[in-house]
């Protein structure tokens, strides 16, 4: 316990010599008084008082955090090193304006050495959090920004009783990627993202992404990407340093099967099969004309659907493209077709072609079927003769109803003609399904 002493005295305006040689000995007395006793200091006495009313974490904090926050940490006498990783929360693409954003936590280490402490002076405590404007930070900067919307939060930062500092801020960047629509909608692309800081630090640059954190963690799961693989690299420049992640995303396209696929599908299968209908229906060329309005109601669709690329056109706009060129052909053919099987000729088919349609040609076509079957029988009536005789071009629909041997004149003729449209059916046939082939292949491969 410290006892503490007061001596008032006052001084008369006037007064004797000696009562003043007695004062002057009397505070010399005091002073030997005080001195021998070790009376405690005023600024003492306000040390214990603020000792007695501040917390071990509020003198930690006046410590830890009362420096030039513009100098950089360092780390046995050198700068220190910085560590970045980033913990991936969601990934998009844009195709139409070509960038894709990543929505992510940026987990950044470094330590410094002033800035540790012993835990027993400040009653065991080990870890300190701090605003982020009252201490040194990083700059972390995007480098390969695409607009404004990329932002880094300012987060509280967590010190550690080693010197050890953690930041984790969380941050949204957006970049421009080149992107390779060539394999629409099975596509994938490669984006890649440059983070770092202008101050000459090292950066030691780690994917922060794990089974878990893809899976169902932190990682939200695009409706239309998937990250297909990922890689990092540290860059050095001369006046920047900086951690280029790289991500590979898949295109989910199973919902482009249903609403792309089958419809081509269905396409082609009416297209080819204009050319069986029998030659003189003139609805095939309103089912072509159907079919070509479709296609480019297809074609319009994507180029609302896909950005303008100068040198990577999806595979399927050509797909789409080429059909509509072959169903405009194949309209032109069924109008020929539809022409040679219903006007009224009078002149014959030159004899190569009918040898032709009468010999191998027509059994490679399935023509044989209709000209065995229009021979002559003997059964029929002469009524029926006569009235063919009448009637040439009554109820004809194929080559089956017409009797070559009845009429040879006229029927003949007009048999002679059918059978060649319909042999241009065939061989319109074979050539369209080649060449629908050969645009699945060049797509699949």
């Amino acid at each position: 316990m410290s006892y503490y002493y007061c001596v008032r005295y006052s001084f008369p305006c006037q007064a004797p010599l000696a009562s003043v040689k007695q004062l002057i000995k009397r505070y010399r007395y005091l002073l030997m008084f005080i001195t021998n006793h070790n009376f405690p200091l005023a600024a003492d006495l306000e040390d214990e008082v603020a000792n007695a009313n501040v917390s071990a974490l509020d003198r930690l904090r006046m410590n830890t955090i009362i420096y030039d926050v513009n100098s950089p940490p360092t780390e046995k006498g050198k700068p220190s090193n910085i560590t970045l990783a980033i913990n991936v929360a969601y990934l998009d693409i844009d195709e139409l304006s070509g960038k894709v954003t990543i929505h992510c936590w940026l987990n950044i280490h470094w330590r410094d050495d002033r800035r540790g402490w012993q835990p027993k002076d400040y009653d065991n405590i080990t870890t300190l959090t701090v605003p982020s404007d009252s201490v040194w930070k990083p700059q972390i900067t995007h480098f390969n920004g695409a607009d404004d919307a990329t932002f880094t939060v300012d987060t509280p930062l967590q010190f550690r009783d080693n010197g050890y500092v953690m930041w984790n801020p969380p941050a949204v960047y957006t970049a421009y990627c080149n992107l390779n629509m060539r394999s629409w909608p099975y596509d994938k692309q490669t984006c890649k993202f440059n983070i770092g800081t202008w101050a000459q630090n090292h950066i030691d640059g780690a994917l922060w992404v794990h089974p878990q954190t893809l899976n169902f963690m932190d990682f939200m799961r695009s409706s239309e990407w998937e990250i297909a693989d990922w890689k990092t690299k540290n860059v050095d420049e001369l006046l920047y340093e900086f951690v280029q992640f790289t991500f590979v995303l898949q295109r989910r396209s199973s919902m482009y099967t249903g609403v792309i696929y089958i419809p081509a599908s269905c396409v082609l299968l009416l297209a080819l099969s204009c050319f069986w209908l029998p030659p003189q229906m003139g609805e095939k060329i309103m089912l072509n004309g159907i079919l070509i309005v479709l296609v480019a109601a297809f074609l319009m669709y994507f180029s609302q659907l896909l950005p303008v690329l100068a040198g990577n056109t999806p595979l399927i706009i050509i797909f789409y493209g080429y059909c509509l060129l072959l169903l405009s052909l194949g309209t032109i053919i069924e109008v020929v077709v539809l022409y040679l099987a219903t006007a009224e000729h009078k002149r014959r088919v030159p004899e190569l072609l009918k040898r032709w349609l009468h010999g191998k040609l027509g059994d490679l076509l399935l023509l044989s079927n209709f000209i065995n079957e229009a021979e002559p029988q003997a059964s029929q009536s002469n009524g029926r003769a006569k009235e063919l005789e009448e009637n040439p071009y009554e109820d004809i629909r194929t080559p089956l109803d017409i009797n070559p041997t009845e009429t040879p004149s006229t029927r003949a003729l007009q048999f002679d003609w059918l059978l060649l449209a319909t042999a241009v059916d065939r061989i319109s046939f074979c050539i369209f399904t080649l060449t629908y082939l050969l645009l699945i292949l060049l797509y699949v491969l």
